[in-house]
């Protein structure tokens, strides 16, 4: 009976958890300018997949779609890649002042986002960055939570593992590429996530950084599409925000088993 409790509640909490993405394809799938519509369709012959004709032939959605996907792909390649790196150093202890560094890395959690776009927006200017994707991709190419969990789950990983690889005559960015990161694959994955999920739904730094709009990136495509005109089409709203969240659940299935997996070490010395 506890066993079946549980499903219950989970089967329970899917369906809350679901409800709004079902109401929004129900919304998506008739030309309406109103959210007051039925839940249930009285027949087949109202639905209709107008909106999303109207989305991807007579909006640049799909420009904008390609455009989010150069920025949070290349974003989350650098922060894999920088925070993997730096991670390692300050594991290894192999820079002076390493805990000095890594807590100066803590510190920058607690400093808002938001109050560095300015200081942003006037450096990449000053170098002739905005209007451009690497201009939103560079901001975001280093992120501190993902040195922090870097960092963390490379100390725990025993340095046996790379020491045999530099007696073998493996280079240290050899030991990391070759030995570290494979067995952190868990948090590679989480970071690889984490940080495509973030830099996909920032809105603020495009709207910045990008004013023309074939640069637009979805986030601020799709709010661009709400404030067009005085009677918003919800229905097109609707199918844009379906769309513009299926690459996000992708990358969160490709990579679910890493979540599985946890941050827990596999194998053992021998």
């Amino acid at each position: 009976m506890k066993k079946g409790t549980l499903y219950l509640i989970a089967i329970l909490w899917a369906v809350i958890v679901i409800l709004p993405f079902l109401w929004a394809l129900r919304i998506s799938l008739i030309p309406t300018y109103t959210t007051f519509v039925s839940f249930f369709p009285k027949s087949l012959s109202e639905l209709s997949l107008v909106n999303y004709e109207y989305l991807l032939f007579k909006t640049k959605f799909p420009r904008w779609m390609i455009n989010s996907v150069l920025v949070s792909g290349g974003a989350t390649f650098l922060n894999v890649l920088a925070c993997s790196m730096l991670g390692y150093v300050l594991a290894r202890k192999r820079l002076p002042g390493s805990n000095v560094i890594f807590t100066l890395v803590l510190a920058l959690l607690m400093v808002p986002y938001h109050i560095l776009v300015i200081a942003l927006y006037l450096g990449l200017s000053k170098v002739k960055l905005t209007n451009t994707l690497f201009g939103v991709i560079l901001p975001l190419s280093a992120n501190p939570f993902g040195v922090f969990l870097m960092r963390q789950y490379i100390t725990m990983i025993p340095r046996e593992y790379e020491e045999a690889a530099l007696v073998d005559g493996c280079s240290r960015i050899g030991a990391l590429f070759k030995i570290v990161l494979p067995q952190a694959l868990p948090a590679v994955g989480i970071l690889t996530v984490t940080m495509f999920m973030e830099t996909w739904n920032n809105f603020i730094l495009p709207l910045v950084m990008l004013t023309k709009d074939s640069m637009k990136t979805v986030t601020v495509g799709i709010a661009d599409l709400a404030f067009q005109t005085l009677n918003t089409n919800w229905g097109v709203l609707m199918a844009g925000s379906l769309l513009g969240a299926v690459p996000t659940v992708l990358v969160f299935v490709l990579f679910n088993r890493y979540f599985l997996r946890g941050l827990t070490l596999h194998g053992g010395l021998k």
